[in-house]
This record gives structure tokens, C-alpha cells and sequence, in this order.
């Protein structure tokens, strides 16, 4: 076994290599960079003095130009004068000249002169330009090698041309070079040279002084002509490593400085290696006194502190540590101390925690079991009824759960069917979750259709909904003679259907805002019509997000799937079918939502129930008639258009026996109603023959004024009803009108 003083020794030592070792990258990286920026400065000073002397070049160049074209100037003038004029100019604007002329090819200047041409050169004595005075007739220029080397190499327009340096054999024997340029006529033939004669010993002077260590030295060459024209010495010795940094100027000019490589990056290693040496060092020396402080002020304390604490793992909880010093060691002394108080109340609260969750999972299995109970937990729920058969089923993922179901009858042929997902889990969902579902069956109980009982729910419960808890609902009405199913959505998943024969299909609807969500929500209600071997299905997310243990969702796919393996079964059947495919698809995986639900298949129609009401055939109690007709129409949520209609129509029919059956005695009327997908109105009285369908229909035609009064009632009955009949049976009129009310 190693000691803890061996360990700790090791750790130090790995921290020290790891140091080194960080060390040695930093050096590396900052060595490449300081070679990087040192080859970058060394580089730019070049440029810099290369871009100085770039400017007096591309002066002299300009000037060339310049004095071309005032030799062509003079050339047009024929006169001297201007072409002076010009290049007096062009030197006492820029002294670094010394020289500047222009020279014509023979008799190009003048058919009478064979040699013409214009030299001005700077004075140093009288520090000003003055006109050369020798006689340009004596002076043969067209055979010396200056102005040879420029014309041969002119080919085009501002064009210029460097010649090779020369030493003056004036009295300054100083570095020149020429810059010449052609002067062309207005047929492009070369007729004349221009010249500028530059000093370049101060450029030389300064291009020399580039010196970025002790041994570097400069080239100057110009390899146009094979021609150098100065270098400095260095003192390097033979065989050095020399590093060349070259520019080249804008005449041709190379300038070349070579530094000796040990020489550029010298004292970057100097540096690294007192560094280094420093960093051993200072390793050694901390590696000595690690070993020295572990020993006294870690190993011996550990010691003492092992002794005291096997007493406690012999099970004396009464055992108190030493925990005399204020470091780690004697915090972890008293830490002990601590420990072993605690664990002696660890072991009393433990049993009170217990107690305490034995006594919540009971509180918790009594409010399921007070949920369950709020849920239609018996099947057949209405055994007298044999049009339909309806199951629902569910199953909580907690103890108690949001999610509901619920179905109850608002009238003797409307069904109201219901399921809902409350958001969250838990105790919170629950207590939301009847809070729900007692105002959308209070809310439903009051004749109102499912899109105004999901409105007035809604705006409850956002009444002081501070934890924003919400709940997507579905709710249908069923009419047991009609047919018909009248539904609305809040956010919920969208129901299946299946059509006697056919395959489910998911119901194609737009959902609304769940309920609590946001205030004054208005939700759009649907209608479908069901018909014997039809059935609808409804369900909450739980069945299409039960999750296996890859995470991987029941899906709407696979529910559809699953629904038409098992389209022809009963709706017990069909739903414990379909929790078993759910049960496979999650393989034991555990359940994160509640899964609900619900089932309804058509068996056949109701016979619909006929209402009668029997009235005095008079005005005064038209409006007892059709109150009557309209109670039993709202009880199907007939349409506020066709109630209109048929109001319309219950009226003029009234209006008719009113006023011509009994005329001018008194009698009673009989008005029966029977509500399928059709309603039928009947319309009895014993009074005298009166057949109104007889009267002939108005002319719509004709002005207002020129039609016969009355038969516009009539017509409109006829024209708004599906079907009106007449007929005398029993010495009795009987008026009857059918409009249907999908």
C-alpha cells in the first residue's frame, strides 16, 4: 500500500510535469510568434524604405513624362523657348533631379536641322536650375549609349525607361541614373527622347544604413542590366545560416538584406533558457517542501484521526473525535461529531417520515378512489335505451390523474358525450379536473349547445387562474332520432369515426383554444350525422404519446392502425383491444400520462317522440303556438336560420285557420310536432273546407301596386319548406309542413 504522503507527493510531481509541460507549449507558442512578428518587422522596415524610395522613382518617372510632353510642345511651336520653359519647370519643382532634357531624332525636330534638343541641369553652386549652353549641332547624342538604350526600348507613349546607374565624370563623380521617355507625333512615330538625370548616392546612403542586427548587410542590384550597384560588408562568419529578405523597387532595382539567422532570433533563446532553468529550479525546491509539509501537517493528524474514528464503525455512536486544529482535519473531526448526532435523529425522523407517507398514499388512494367514483363507472349506463352502446375507460399514470370522461342525457333524445386533458399531474390536475367537469355539465344541462357551454366554462376558468392551468376538452351532442352529432373542440386531439363497413378516419376538424387559456375564446362547432353501425371514437394524447423504452411515441398512425384491426368489435371490446396494443408498444416501459377512452356505436334511430299542443284558433295566441314549435326545435339545435323559417311558416298557416276556419264563431287548433332529421309540424281544425295551397302564387313580376292582395304568405311557406300538404280527413283540415334542420 502507498501511503497518503506518497500519493499526495505523486500528485505534486504530476502537477509539476504537467507544468513543464504547459511550459514548454507556451514557450514554443510564443517563440513561433515572436519569430513570426520579428520576420514581419524585419520585413516591413524593408518595405517601408523600398516604399520611400518608390515614391522618388515614380516622380522621376512622372517628370519623364513631363518633359516629353514639352518637347513635343515645342516640337508643334517650333519653338525653343517652350521646350526651356518646361524643363526648367519640372527641376525647380523637384530638386532630386540634377539633369533634365529632351532630344530629337534627326531632322525630326525641323527638316532643316539635324540634331535638336533642350538640357537643363541644377546648379549646386547657385543652388538653382540653369540651361545647359553647349552647342546641341556639336554634340552627336544619337551615337551615345544612353540614348540608344532609351529609344530601342520605347515603344509606346508615356512609357519610361531606366538605364544602367553610371558614375558621373563631372566633378561630384557621384551614382546616376536617366529615365527617359518617348516623344511621339500625331502618326505615333517615335521622333525624340526626354531625359531625367538622377542622383541615387542619398539613396544609396539610406538603403545601405538598413541594418536590423550587428552582421546583416545590404545588396542594391539592378537585374535588368546585370549590374550591382553597392553592397556593405558583414562580419558574420563563413557557413552562416543567412536569411535573405528581397524587394523589388518599381524601375527594376533589387534590394536584397541578408541577416544571419542566429543573429534574428538570439535573444528570444537566451530568454527561454534562463526561463527554463529558472522553472527546474523552482520544481526541485517545491517538490522538497511539499514532502516536508505533508508529513508534519498531514500524515501525523490523519493518524490520530483514523484511532478515534474505528471506535465509531465499532457502532459507539457516543464517540467524540479529537478536532482540536481549524483545517480540513479537524473540520473533518467534528464533521463526525456531527454525524454521529444526526444519525441519531436520522433514525427517529425516519420512522415519523414513514408514518407520514403511509398515511399520504392512504389520503392519495382515497381521493382516486373519490375521482373514479365522479366518472360513469357502470355499463350499460342507460339500459333502457337501446339505440346506442357506450363504454369509456381510464387509467391514471399517478394516483389521481387529469384526465375525465363523462356522458348524461340533456333531454330524452340528446346524449351529451365528453372527454377531457387537464394540464399537470398529480393533485393540482385533479382538483382542476372536477372543478371542469362540474361546470361543463351544469353549463350543458342549461339547453345550451356545445360551442356556448365551452365559451361560458372557458371564462370561468380564467376567473383567478393564477398557476395558468388549462384544459383541452372535446364535447358532442348526440340526437338519438336525428341522427345527428353537433361537437365542438378545445384543443383537443381529434377524434375517429367509422362508417358502417368503412375503415376509422380521423374526424377533419380545426380545434380551438383550450379552455382557460384565454378569455372570450369562441369555439366553432361541427355536426356529423351517424347512422346505424357507425361509431366514434375519442381519446386524450395519452394513448398516442404512451412512449417504449426507445422514446418512441404510440403515434396516430399506429392508433389508427390498431382501431381498424378491431372495426367490427363492441365498444368494451374495442377499447380493451386497444390498451392491450398500447400495453406491447410500451414493453413495460412506465406510463407518463394518464390514458382515456371513449366509445360510441349507433344500434338504430329513435322513433322521434310527437308533442302536441292544442290551442284556440285565434291571434291572440300565436305566439303560445310558436313558443311551443320552438321549444322543441332548441331541444335539437336547429339553426337560428331555419328556426326562422319555420316560425315564419307556423305563423301564416296559424294566421289562416285563425281567421278563416271558424269565421266569424270560435274553435280550437291542433299543432303537432315530431323532431328526426325532419321536423314535422301538423297543423288540425274542424272548421269549414279551406285548402290554402289552392290560392294561386303571386306575380312577382307585376308592380307592387297592380297585384292582388293575399297568397304571398302562401307562397313563402312553399317556397321555404321542403314539403307542404294539405288534406280533409274526418271533416277535419290538416295542414302539414316538413323542413329538415341538418
Amino acid at each position: 500500500m502507498h501511503s497518503l504522503r506518497t500519493k499526495i507527493l505523486t500528485i505534486v510531481l504530476v502537477f509539476l510535469a504537467f507544468l513543464g509541460a504547459a511550459f514548454v507549449f507556451y514557450s514554443r507558442v510564443t517563440t513561433a510568434n515572436y519569430k513570426r512578428l520579428r520576420l514581419e518587422g524585419i520585413e516591413s522596415t524593408v518595405a517601408v524604405e523600398i516604399e520611400k524610395i518608390n515614391k522618388l522613382i515614380a516622380e522621376i518617372e512622372r517628370g519623364a513624362i513631363q518633359v516629353a510632353a514639352g518637347g513635343f510642345l515645342s516640337y508643334k511651336s517650333q519653338s525653343v523657348e517652350v521646350g526651356e520653359a518646361a524643363v526648367l519647370e519640372y527641376l525647380r519643382s523637384y530638386p532630386a533631379a540634377i539633369g533634365s532634357g529632351f532630344w530629337f531624332e534627326p531632322y525630326a525636330y525641323s527638316k532643316d536641322r539635324f540634331r535638336a534638343g533642350v538640357y537643363a541641369f541644377f546648379d549646386k553652386n547657385k543652388n538653382e536650375a540653369a540651361l545647359d549652353e553647349f552647342a546641341v549641332d556639336d554634340y552627336e547624342y544619337h551615337s551615345l549609349n544612353w540614348y540608344c538604350e532609351i529609344k530601342d526600348e520605347i515603344s509606346a507613349p508615356y512609357q519610361v525607361v531606366w538605364i544602367k546607374p553610371y558614375v558621373d565624370d563631372g566633378a561630384s563623380y557621384s551614382y546616376i541614373t536617366t529615365a527617359g521617355a518617348g516623344i511621339f507625333d500625331e502618326q505615333g512615330d517615335l521622333i525624340g527622347i526626354s531625359t531625367i538625370d538622377w542622383e541615387i548616392e542619398g539613396v544609396i546612403e539610406e538603403l545601405s544604413a538598413i541594418k536590423p542586427t550587428g552582421n546583416s548587410f545590404v545588396i542594391l542590384s539592378d537585374p535588368n542590366h546585370d549590374f550591382i550597384i553597392t553592397e556593405t560588408s558583414s562580419n558574420a562568419p563563413n557557413g552562416a545560416a543567412m536569411m535573405p529578405f528581397s524587394r523589388v523597387m518599381d524601375n527594376g532595382w533589387l534590394l536584397t538584406v541578408y541577416i544571419p539567422e542566429n543573429e534574428i532570433f538570439a535573444e528570444m533563446e537566451r530568454r527561454n533558457n534562463r526561463f527554463s532553468a529558472i522553472v527546474a529550479f523552482s520544481s526541485a525546491i517545491m517538490l522538497c517542501l511539499a514532502y516536508v509539509l505533508i508529513s508534519r501537517l498531514i500524515n501525523a493528524p490523519i493518524k490520530r484521526l483514523t484511532s478515534d474514528v474505528a471506535q465509531l464503525a465499532l457502532g459507539n455512536l457516543d464517540i467524540r473525535v479529537e478536532a482540536s486544529s481549524k483545517d480540513e482535519l479537524g473540520l473533518l473531526g467534528r464533521t463526525f461529531n456531527k454525524m454521529t448526532a444526526d444519525l441519531k435523529k436520522s433514525i427517529e425522523a425516519y420512522a415519523r417520515e414513514h408514518a407520514e407517507k403511509e398515511r399520504i398514499a392512504a389520503e392519495l388512494g382515497i381521493a382516486a378512489e373519490i375521482q373514479t367514483s365522479m366518472l360513469p363507472r357502470i355499463f350499460p349506463p342507460f339500459p333502457d335505451r337501446a339505440e346506442f352502446d357506450i363504454y369509456a375507460s381510464m387509467f391514471s399514470a399517478k394516483e389521481v390523474g387529469g384526465d375525465f370522461y363523462d356522458f348524461f342525457f340533456i333531454n330524452n333524445n340528446n346524449l351529451a358525450v365528453v372527454i377531457s386533458d387537464v394540464s399537470g399531474k398529480g393533485v393540482p390536475a385533479a382538483l382542476f379536473m372536477v372543478i371542469t367537469k362540474t361546470l361543463i355539465k351544469n353549463s350543458a344541462c342549461s339547453n345550451k349547445s356545445p360551442g356556448e357551454v365551452f365559451k361560458i366554462v372557458n371564462n370561468m376558468l380564467c376567473e383567478n387562474n393564477d398557476r395558468g392551468m388549462f384544459a383541452t376538452a372535446f364535447m358532442a351532442y348526440y340526437n338519438t332520432a336525428s341522427g345527428k352529432l353537433v361537437y365542438a373542440n378545445a384543443g383537443h386531439n381529434p377524434p375517429l369515426v367509422k362508417k358502417s363497413g368503412s375503415d376509422y378516419e380521423f374526424l377533419k376538424i380545426k380545434p380551438c383554444a383550450a379552455l382557460g387559456f384565454m378569455e372570450n375564446t369562441l369555439y366553432r362547432e361541427g355536426e356529423i350525422i351517424l347512422k346505424p353501425g357507425d361509431c366514434f371514437y375519442l381519446y386524450t394524447d395519452g394513448v398516442t404519446e404512451a412512449m417504449n423504452a426507445d422514446r418512441d411515441f404510440f403515434s396516430e398512425p399506429r392508433l389508427l392502425a390498431a382501431l381498424n384491426k378491431c372495426r367490427d368489435f363492441q365498444p368494451k371490446k374495442l377499447l380493451s383491444a386497444i390498451k392491450q396494443d398500447i400495453d406491447l408498444f410500451a414493453d413495460n416501459a412506465e406510463q407518463a400520462d394518464d390514458i382515456t377512452m371513449l366509445a360510441l356505436e349507433i344500434d338504430h334511430l329513435a322513433v322521434p317522440v310527437i308533442k302536441k299542443l292544442t290551442v284556440e284558433a285565434s291571434i291572440e295566441k300565436i305566439n303560445e303556438a310558436i313558443g311551443f314549435v320552438n321549444s322543441e326545435l332548441e331541444q335539437h339545435f336547429c339553426s337560428p336560420d331555419i328556426l326562422s323559417e319555420i316560425d315564419m311558416a307556423v305563423e301564416e298557416i296559424f294566421v289562416n285557420i285563425a281567421k278563416y276556419a271558424f269565421a266569424p264563431k270560435k274553435g280550437s287548433a291542433v299543432i303537432s310536432i315530431a323532431v328526426g332529421e325532419d321536423a314535422v309540424i301538423k297543423f288540425e281544425d274542424s272548421g269549414k273546407p279551406y285548402n290554402p295551397l289552392e290560392q294561386s302564387d303571386p306575380d312577382l313580376d307585376k308592380p307592387l301596386m297592380e297585384r292582388e292582395i293575399g297568397g304571398l304568405g302562401v307562397f313563402l311557406v312553399k317556397k321555404y319548406m321542403d314539403k307542404a300538404e294539405y288534406e280533409r280527413v274526418d271533416n277535419k283540415n290538416i295542414f302539414t309542413i316538413i323542413k329538415g334542420i341538418k
